[in-house]
C-alpha cells in the first residue's frame, strides 16, 4: 500500500464518517436542554478517525444498500456514539484531559457533567437503534454484545495498572501483576475489536447479508481492531504529541502493562533487562519522567519495534483472509476494505 493509496483510503473513510454526523446529534439532542447542547456535543465535536462508522458503512455498500440507506446510516450513528460514549468514561477513569489535541468533557466540564453526557450518549445509542426499522432487536442484541465486551475489556485494562492510587479492594485483590499475551489479546479483543467486529456485522446485516456472511464481517473487523490497537499501541511508545493528538507515554505514567510494546520488551529482554525494565514500570517511588527516561531505552534495546510492526500486520493479513470468498455485490468494496485492514497498521508505521 503505496503513500497515494494510504491518503486515498484515508481520505475515503473520512468522507464516509463523517456523513453519519449529522444522525448523530439528531439522536444526542432529543429533549435535552439548550444549556446542556454544548457539554453533549463536546466529544463528538472533538472529531476523530469515524472509522467504525465508516466499516460499518463500507460493508451495507458491499451487500447492496445505499451509503444514503436510513437503517445503514442509523446503525453507523449508534456504533460512533458507542465509541464516543466508552472515551467519556475512559478518560473519567484515566483521568485523562487531552484526547485529539483538545482537551477532554471531564477536563473542560468536570467528571460530574461528563457523567450525565455519558447517561444522554447512552439513551442516544437506542435511539439509533429505533431507527434501523426492522432490525431494530438485532441491532440492539449487538449493541449490547458490544457494550458488555467493552466493558470487560475496560475492566482489565484498569487490572493492568500497577499504580497504587486505586485504593478500592477490588482493585488491589484483582490486579494483574504480570500481563500475558493471552491476557492482552483478552483485554483488546473487549476494549477495541468488538466495537470494530460489531460496526462491520452491522453493515452487512442492515444490508441484508447472510447469518454466514455477518459473521466473515464480525471476523473481519475483530482481527482489523487487533492489528489498530497494536498499531496504537506502538504510538504511544514511540510517536509525538503532535502527530498522535494524545498524551504520548500515556501507558507508561499510568503504569499499565497491558500494552502490546511493553507486553512484547518483557519479553524479548533478557532476563535480567527485563526486571531492571518491570520495576521501572511498577515503582511507585519515582517520577513520571524518571519511569520515561528509564523504561525508554530498555524498550527500544528489545528491538520491539520491528516485532510490533509484523504482528500487526499479521492481524491486518487476517482480517482480508476473512472476506477474501465474501460475494459482495459491490466487487469494488474487496479492495477497499483490504487496504482499511493495511490502514490499521501503515498510519504508524
Amino acid at each position: 500500500m503505496n503513500d497515494s493509496d494510504f491518503k486515498e483510503v484515508f481520505s475515503e473513510l473520512s468522507v464516509l464518517g463523517r456523513s453519519v454526523e449529522e444522525k448523530m446529534y439528531e439522536f444526542l439532542l432529543k429533549d435535552i436542554h439548550t444549556d446542556f447542547t454544548d457539554l453533549v456535543k463536546w466529544q463528538t465535536a472533538t472529531g476523530g478517525k469515524r472509522l467504525r462508522p465508516a466499516l460499518t458503512l463500507l460493508f451495507a455498500r458491499a451487500f447492496g444498500a445505499s451509503d444514503k440507506n436510513l437503517e445503514s446510516r442509523s446503525a453507523a450513528a449508534g456504533i460512533e456514539l458507542i465509541h464516543t460514549y466508552s472515551l467519556i468514561l475512559d478518560d473519567i477513569i484515566d483521568r485523562g484531559d487531552l484526547r485529539r489535541g483538545k482537551k477532554t468533557t471531564r477536563a473542560e466540564f468536570g467528571d460530574e457533567f461528563a457523567i450525565l453526557a455519558a447517561i444522554i450518549y447512552r439513551e442516544a445509542i437506542y435511539e439509533a437503534a429505533k431507527s434501523t426499522g426492522e432490525y431494530f432487536t438485532d441491532t440492539i442484541d449487538v449493541y449490547s454484545k458490544a457494550i458488555r465486551q467493552l466493558t470487560e475489556g475496560e475492566r482489565l485494562d484498569i487490572l493492568f495498572e500497577q499504580k497504587d492510587d486505586r485504593e478500592n479492594e477490588y482493585f488491589q485483590s484483582n490486579r494483574y501483576i504480570d500481563v500475558t499475551l493471552a491476557d492482552y489479546l483478552q483485554m483488546i479483543k473487549g476494549k477495541t475489536a468488538a466495537l470494530l467486529a460489531a460496526a462491520c456485522k452491522l453493515g452487512a446485516m442492515v444490508a441484508g447479508a447472510s447469518l454466514d456472511e455477518q459473521a466473515s464481517a464480525e471476523k473481519y473487523g475483530q482481527a482489523a481492531g487487533i492489528a489498530f490497537q497494536i498499531a496504537d499501541d506502538y504510538l504511544d511508545i514511540f510517536s509525538t504529541a503532535d502527530t498522535f493528538g494524545k498524551v504520548i507515554y500515556k501507558d507508561i505514567i499510568e503504569q499499565k502493562l497491558g500494552n502490546f510494546v511493553i507486553v512484547h520488551a518483557l519479553r524479548l529482554l533478557d532476563s535480567n533487562d527485563a526486571n531492571i525494565l518491570k520495576r521501572y514500570l511498577t515503582d511507585q517511588g519515582i517520577s513520571d519522567e524518571e519511569r520515561i527516561s528509564k523504561s525508554f531505552p530498555l524498550i527500544e534495546k528489545s528491538k520491539v519495534k520491528e516485532f510490533v510492526m509484523s504482528e500487526a500486520q499479521k492481524w491486518a493479513d487476517e482480517a482480508k483472509m476473512n472476506i477474501a470468498t465474501l460475494d459482495f455485490e459491490d466487487k469494488t468494496m474487496l479492495k477497499l476494505l483490504e487496504q482499511v485492514a493495511d490502514f490499521s497498521v501503515k498510519r504508524a508505521f
